[in-house]
């Protein structure tokens, strides 16, 4: 019996191709693009170079240069990196989760955030220049400073609904802060388009995520200074993936995210825009 999974990683970087789940030994022989085996640990570790843009005023961009991946799905249980799922119904084309997934703003502001480990995305400063040109940060035009805070980690839960129809996937979560930091809401709404599917693959994924006032001022407002109102956050991804052997693939990809002016306007931020790319190789273990 064959379990269909579709997931798609939004913040930071997964495609959106759909993972077709079966048990282990038939006819998914390990673990592929499209396919992983049912009960069955995954690991991948990537080599190479890539870097995520700092829109925050002074911010540092972040390099990308290992990046490690794991995975398991159950018979109704998934875990993807920092994301955990459970799937309560599921049909031929469609799927319904409960999925719990980190909140995304914090990776700006701490260089050790977990994400800015585990990258999603996929289907040394000079390398990543070359491929979207050097950028040094700015000063926000209106700069003014705020009282220093932490930011701590946040997890968002809810619902998730994903289809396959005619090669094109999609997903749409509904997801709510569960940890108590910001009791902020989330929307990730995101299509993936198949442009070339030959010995390497070319996908495309657009999409948009909306996230509450709470969510914004928890990140980029201070009482008195700053107030902001809910965003909306549309990006574009391209990702590309060429086998070079039974372990080895070429991967690469990139992608835009232009934010909303409620984040761009705060003082502490200096882009209204996050660039993210990377090219390097993937051994699956």
């Amino acid at each position: 019996m064959y379990q269909k999974l579709f997931k798609c990683l939004l913040a930071l970087l997964a495609g959106l191709a759909p993972i077709q789940a079966a048990t282990a030994g038939e006819d998914c022989q390990g673990t592929s693009a499209d396919c992983v085996p049912v009960g069955k640990w995954n690991f991948s570790l990537a080599l190479g170079v890539g870097a995520r843009t700092n829109p925050l005023a002074g911010g540092k961009d972040i390099p990308l240069v290992v990046i490690p991946q794991f995975s398991y799905y159950g018979k109704r249980l998934f875990i993807d990196d920092l994301d955990l799922g459970f799937t309560l119904a599921e049909g031929a084309s469609n799927t319904l989760n409960l999925v719990a997934s980190p909140g995304y703003d914090r990776v700006f502001f701490y260089r050790t955030d977990l994400q800015n480990i585990f990258v999603g995305g996929f289907p040394a400063a000079g390398g990543f220049e070359a491929l979207v040109g050097k950028r040094v940060p700015s000063a926000a035009p209106n700069a003014v400073p705020l009282p220093p805070r932490s930011r701590r980690i946040t997890y968002l839960a809810g619902p998730e609904w994903t289809f396959r129809l005619y090669g094109v996937s999609g997903q749409l979560d509904v997801l709510h802060d569960v940890t108590g930091r910001n009791r902020g809401t989330e929307v990730r709404a995101a299509l993936g388009l198949p442009l070339v599917n030959s010995r390497g693959s070319l996908t495309a994924n657009v999409g948009v995520t909306w996230k509450s006032t709470e969510i914004v001022n928890y990140y980029y407002g201070a009482a008195d200074i700053y107030h902001g109102g809910s965003a909306l956050d549309p990006f574009i991804k391209l990702g590309y993936t060429l086998p070079l052997g039974s372990k080895w693939r070429l991967t690469a990809f990139a992608e835009f995210e232009r934010l909303a002016d409620s984040i761009g306007d705060s003082p502490i931020v200096a882009e209204h825009y996050v660039a993210t790319a990377f090219i390097g190789a993937k051994y699956a273990f």
